[in-house]
């Protein structure tokens, strides 16, 4: 049975507009720090990797090349410097059109990679270090797990400069944390510390600042051994229960246990528990 499409935030389907961005040098840097696991970096510190269009455009191209290349299992997403992404370049968003539709179809491919990450079909960490503001914050939301040193901060600040939140904000925080938590950090635009963040749920784990590279790679290796349609599956599976009933879960849920069922990385992971060994899965 082949699996549904990723619950995504409705949208009506348009034309991509380009926000000018005189800033054209990459932005995004890729290196594989274990087998089967690529990290993609923000390569901005000077400018404590606040997103421009370039380097959202650099984002976006990356992970359509890994879509394509369909050979890694899992995606770290880091950011260089002392910050995770301070944000949105205002000076972009300042130039992203003069009617409300010519800014409105401009902020909406400026968010684009947001998205992007988001329906990657391999798991992805965000391993965050640092200040994560803004659009910096939707695209720590934006993967399947996030870890943070112990000194990341979370804001959600968009009231504070008088704009109103962008890039799925609203979506992502309620999805993770509730409507009443999403509410206070969205109305207040406080910035809350890292231990803060786990205790309500925006952080998965939290690290010491020095351990945060290899927890990060720890945790994608983790992701990256595991059966990749199992893998991918129960990312389908979360997803739909976010948006359907009991019905449509265990619909799905019977159809892609019994595919797995079927496959030879079952047979492996039965094989490897009878032989008290990690198994090793192929994807078949």
């Amino acid at each position: 049975m082949p699996p549904p499409r990723r619950a995504i935030l409705p949208v009506v389907a348009e034309p991509d507009a380009v926000v000018p961005d005189p800033d054209a040098r990459p932005q995004v840097r890729r290196d594989q720090p274990a087998p089967f696991v690529v990290r993609l970096t923000l390569d901005r510190p000077e400018q404590r990797n606040a997103l421009t269009q370039a380097m959202g455009t650099a984002l976006r191209a990356e992970l359509a090349a890994i879509r394509q290349e369909d050979t890694a299992r899992a995606v770290i997403v880091a950011g260089a410097g002392e910050a995770f992404c301070a944000g949105a370049d205002l000076g972009a968003l300042g130039q992203a059109g003069a009617t409300w539709d010519e800014r409105r179809r401009a902020l909406r491919a400026y968010y684009r990679a947001f998205l992007d990450l988001r329906d990657l079909p391999i798991p992805s960490v965000a391993a965050v270090g640092g200040a994560a503001v803004g659009a910096g914050l939707n695209l720590a939301l934006s993967c399947d797990l996030r870890v943070a040193g112990r000194r990341a901060r979370f804001a959600a600040s968009f009231v504070r400069v008088g704009i109103h939140p962008g890039g799925g904000c609203t979506w992502f925080l309620t999805q993770t944390i509730g409507p009443s938590r999403t509410r206070e950090l969205l109305l207040l635009g406080e910035m809350i510390d890292a231990e803060r963040a786990e205790r309500i749920g925006l952080v998965d784990r939290l690290v010491d600042d020095d351990a945060l590279d290899r927890a990060s790679v720890a945790l994608a290796t983790q992701l990256a051994a595991g059966p990749p349609a199992v893998v991918r599956d129960i990312r389908e599976a979360v997803a739909l229960a976010q948006s359907h009933g009991l019905d449509a879960v265990m619909a799905f849920e019977t159809g892609a246990q019994a595919a797995s069922l079927m496959a030879d990385d079952a047979r492996e992971g039965w094989q490897a528990f009878r032989e008290k060994r990690p198994p090793v899965f192929r994807g078949r």
